[in-house]
């Protein structure tokens, strides 16, 4: 394969992900939904192999052109060695317009200005979730319930919800207390305590905060979107293997409405919660049988692919810059 051929494959790969993922996802549901941690890797994994593959297509290109060069003589050729030295396909090139280097500058550049918005979402979102844990906890008491610890607060509507644990962990109303019985009641901590075992918080907005600036990318859109459900599925999933399905169900029932009234609505996605009636018909009714495994089999295989290919272009641009260029 040369270069210019693995370029139009990652390019081709690239779109085809973007448009046809999110059919994928949809039609393989009903076999993710019975594996929510792999569901919730292939979603996450989706969103980050094709962040990863854009930012290879740029270096690919660098290998298959020569094009003027911008830099004095003597960069120039130190720049040509270490591209030949991290190109493992074909020393051949073909002239072009555009000047390698700005091949290579741009994708850092995206990588770069990337980075600095995930991380200026990051510290909002955060921010946000500080603010409403705050608000949410003013006066609460902190209480061990079935050996773990929660916040208690004092509201009549019976909720229960999960901050990260920096900024109170799981969050109790004593409505709720009252509502559940201690069955219940357990299955209800179970679910608020994958949340925190399994890091949600933390997968939850890193896909956000990618969302925030690709959103309009299908497949990012699609699983921004597809993520908080299988993350509570996650969550489901241990609650019911610790206190039993019809613990877990009941509950649910009985919590009802997703929050604290008082809550602001712009604060609720920084915190997930163990409501939402939605859930109640897999649980109940949990799908059977090979519906969703060949779409949820060929998005794997696909990610996989797509994969090795941006790793086949980044590594040796890696080993490159760790064991130096050629004199």
């Amino acid at each position: 394969m040369t270069a210019g051929m693995l370029a139009v494959a990652l390019c081709a790969g690239l779109v085809a992900l973007a448009v046809f993922g999110p059919a994928l996802l949809r039609h393989a549901a009903p076999t993710l939904v019975r594996v929510p941690r792999l569901a919730i890797a292939i979603v996450v994994g989706g969103v980050g192999v094709w962040v990863v593959t854009l930012l290879a297509i740029g270096p690919v290109l660098a290998w298959a052109g020569s094009g003027p060069a911008l830099l004095p003589e003597r960069a120039a050729e130190v720049c040509q060695r270490c591209l030949s030295a991290a190109n493992p396909i074909s020393a051949d090139t073909t002239d072009t317009l555009v000047p390698a280097v700005l091949l290579l500058a741009l994708p850092v550049a995206l990588a770069l200005a990337l980075g600095a918005g995930l991380a200026r979402q990051m510290v909002r979102r955060s921010s946000r979730s500080r603010d409403a844990a705050s608000a949410l906890l003013h006066g609460a008491r902190r209480q061990l319930l079935h050996g773990r610890e929660v916040s208690l607060v004092d509201a009549a509507h019976p909720f229960a919800l999960t901050f990260p644990a920096r900024h109170g962990g799981v969050v109790l109303s004593t409505g709720a207390v009252r509502a559940l019985g201690e069955d219940e009641l357990a299955a209800v901590l179970a679910h608020e305590h994958a949340h925190l075992h399994q890091r949600h918080h933390v997968i939850s907005a890193l896909v956000e905060a990618i969302a925030a600036y690709l959103r309009w990318v299908p497949l990012i859109g699609a699983a921004a979107d597809v993520l908080p459900h299988y993350l509570e599925i996650a969550a489901d999933d241990r609650a019911r293997r610790e206190a039993g399905t019809p613990a877990l169900v009941s509950a649910l029932v009985k919590l009802g409405e997703r929050t604290h009234p008082a809550m602001p609505q712009h604060s609720c996605p920084v915190a997930l919660h163990a409501a939402g009636p939605e859930r109640i018909r897999h649980l109940v009714r949990p799908s059977a049988g090979l519906a969703g495994a060949l779409p949820a089999a060929v998005i794997a295989a696909y990610l996989v692919g797509m994969a090795a290919l941006a790793a086949a272009v980044h590594l040796p641009y890696v080993s490159a810059a760790l064991t130096g260029c050629p004199a």
